[in-house]
């Protein structure tokens, strides 16, 4: 069962992961203009142009990629469009390759903002149900 936390994930040490969607707008660039998805392009403004890229290559523009991970950098994939409703079966997907790489790596912390809290186009209850899988090395974030 991951934890659950409230502060600023950022300020953690581990891999650093927030929710995104797969739109990349006509520069290549993967949008991220709310939640944790703008605070990961403010901190690390080239990581949308890197994201793009590899969203681009793997399944393209609103296609469907889970979890895509950059150095100690990831999205999870929790919708394709912009302001789309949340797709459970895309977050499941990318919650299932998130278990199998940190069950394999403990002493690593996997840090993710909690999808939908922002939006609320899922419930709370509906999220932590499927979270509720993820091992204690996979830390959950909400913003005070």
């Amino acid at each position: 069962m991951p934890l659950y936390k409230k502060g600023e994930m950022f300020d953690a040490t581990g891999v650093h992961i927030v929710t995104a969607n797969s739109f990349i707008s006509s520069d290549g660039t993967l949008v991220m203009t709310m939640g944790a998805g703008l605070s990961l392009k403010t901190r690390f403004p080239e990581l949308p142009k890197v994201f793009g890229a590899m969203v681009k290559e793997y399944c393209g523009h609103l296609g469907s990629y889970g979890l895509l991970l950059y150095g100690n950098k990831g999205i999870l994939q929790t919708r394709r469009d912009l302001g789309g409703k949340m797709d459970p079966e895309i977050i499941t997907y990318g919650l299932k390759v998130l278990y199998s790489i940190a069950e394999g790596n403990h002493g690593i912390t996997y840090h993710i903002n909690h999808p939908g809290v922002s939006l609320n186009k899922m419930s709370i209850p509906e999220i932590d149900k499927l979270l509720g899988s993820l091992p204690e090395n996979v830390w959950v974030w909400q913003k005070k």
